[in-house]
């Protein structure tokens, strides 16, 4: 298991390099440019040349990318040329928003998925056809478009849901800072009514990111049970005369658990990253809206900085699931050790 670790750690180190190398082209590619952006269209041409210089775009690429990681080496993200603010500060203040958006949303999708794909693959009835029916409008329904159905239901005509506005509604103090996600910081605190308004501001965007990948895990939840069904250990269980029920949830239901889990942590890097049309639907301070404006600003530092961090919680996920293999299923964890 070390030796596996240690491999990954290694794979890791390699996709941020070219994760960095990537975003650092790509930005120095695009058409535009950040000093005009900056200072303005009525800025003279001297002063926008005199700002390309202090920015350093200038120089050679290979000398700015030195330049860049070696201030990455010593943890300096860089300064938003757009705000003067440190992109690494930015980034505490706003990454515990996006990160308890895509924690709801991951779980709600997994509380959904599990039971409805185990159910539909032990059911050739309406559970089937329903779960089939989940999944084509779930994976066919865009995102940002589910959540403004959302916001017109629950907030304008039910009037049920709170504005769609930040991450708590006005004369809500935030709780004291201990994690930064709202509602595990107002339990904490006992801050009961913080809580529930936290929980009721997550719960469009939650659903709304949530839902489809439900719809996608459900399938393969389904999928993976019904091939377990066939195996061996499955008919000793039922020819010992186990319930159905007990087949279904003790035994099958772990085994098939594992492809689900693994996709499960690999696509909460993609929810954190696909937050971002939805953090602007629901008006939602996280990274999100920070990556898109430092994108229509052209200001490099915000943007690099978010996709090291998305490639790093993708490895990361990535070793994780590995890793919660080997406890799901000990045949894993012995193969690795």
């Amino acid at each position: 298991m070390a030796s596996f670790i240690f491999k990954r750690v290694l794979a890791t180190v390699a996709v941020l390099f070219f994760a960095s190398v990537i975003a650092f082209l790509l930005l120095r590619i695009s058409p535009g440019d950040p000093a005009r952006q900056v200072l303005g269209p009525q800025a003279s041409a001297q002063a926008v040349e005199k700002l390309r210089d202090q920015m350093g775009v200038n120089d050679p690429l290979p000398k700015q990318y030195v330049d860049y990681m070696g201030d990455i080496l010593q943890g300096d993200l860089g300064i938003s040329w757009r705000t003067r603010i440190p992109v690494k500060d930015e980034l505490t203040t706003r990454i515990p928003a996006t990160l308890e958006l895509g924690l709801y949303a991951i779980a709600l999708s997994i509380i959904l998925a599990i039971p409805l794909g185990v159910l539909a693959a032990g059911s050739r009835r309406w559970i089937d056809r329903s779960s089939r029916v989940f999944a084509v409008v779930g994976l066919g329904t865009p995102p940002f478009w589910l959540g403004l159905v959302l916001i017109l239901v629950f907030f304008t005509w039910l009037a049920i849901a709170p504005p769609p506005f930040g991450r708590l509604s006005e004369g809500y103090l935030p709780p004291p800072h201990v994690t930064g996600l709202y509602t595990v910081d107002a339990l904490l605190a006992g801050q009961i009514n913080t809580f529930f308004n936290a929980l009721a501001h997550l719960a469009l965007p939650a659903i709304t990111l949530g839902l489809p990948l439900a719809a996608y895990l459900s399938r393969i939840m389904r999928r993976s049970t019904a091939d377990v069904f066939r195996l061996d250990f499955i008919r000793t269980a039922r020819a010992k005369g186990a319930s159905e029920r007990r087949v279904m949830f003790r035994h099958a239901m772990p085994n098939a658990m594992l492809p689900v889990l693994t996709l499960s942590a690999l696509y909460f890097g993609e929810l954190l990253a696909g937050s971002l049309l939805v953090e602007a639907v629901f008006g939602w301070p996280g990274v999100g809206g920070y990556v898109s404006e430092s994108v229509l600003a052209q200001d490099y530092a915000p943007v690099q900085g978010a996709i090291l961090l998305g490639a790093l919680t993708y490895c990361l996920l990535n070793l994780g699931a590995d890793l919660l293999y080997g406890v799901v299923d000990p045949r894993i964890r012995t193969s690795k050790s």
